[in-house]
């Protein structure tokens, strides 16, 4: 075996333990479905986590209540939220709703309160929000001229 057909060989075998070891990091740590996926159908939500998972009502009101922040009514936001949360007390998202509309609205023991349940449900502490994350989701959105 010829010098060059040995280095291309070692070359290749290079190549490959790279993209074996690309490939098993792309992996490590990813989320599994909770139904497997040979039997869910394409496209299809995975229904079997209650915290992922949001009934058309409890998603048409979280929508609501993002779309009521977002013009600055926040007291309907709030409505709207709560209305969300209580159709899906699992889910987070809501939670999170209200502790924005709550705090825009000076409620701070609500606010407080809800950031803490939202942290119970997402499994995210309420010290990872730290202020300047905090700060920037409560700033009201530019106004468009």
């Amino acid at each position: 075996m010829s010098d060059f057909s040995r280095r291309a060989q070692r070359g290749l075998a290079a190549v490959a333990a790279a993209l074996s070891l690309l490939a098993a990091g792309c992996t490590k740590g990813a989320p599994q479905p909770k139904t497997p996926l040979s039997q869910m159908a394409a496209g299809q939500a995975d229904t079997t986590n209650p915290h992922t998972t949001m009934s058309p009502a409890a998603r048409a009101a979280l929508d609501s209540g993002n779309t009521l922040y977002r013009a600055g009514k926040y007291a309907d936001a709030l409505k709207a939220y709560q209305d969300a949360s209580a159709q899906a007390p699992l889910n987070a998202a809501p939670y999170f709703g209200v502790y924005m509309a709550a705090g825009k609205l000076g409620n701070k023991k609500l606010a407080d309160s809800a950031l803490a349940e939202y942290g119970k449900r997402s499994g995210t502490s309420p010290e990872a929000l730290n202020d300047s994350t905090l700060k920037s989701v409560h700033e009201a959105p530019a106004k468009k001229n």
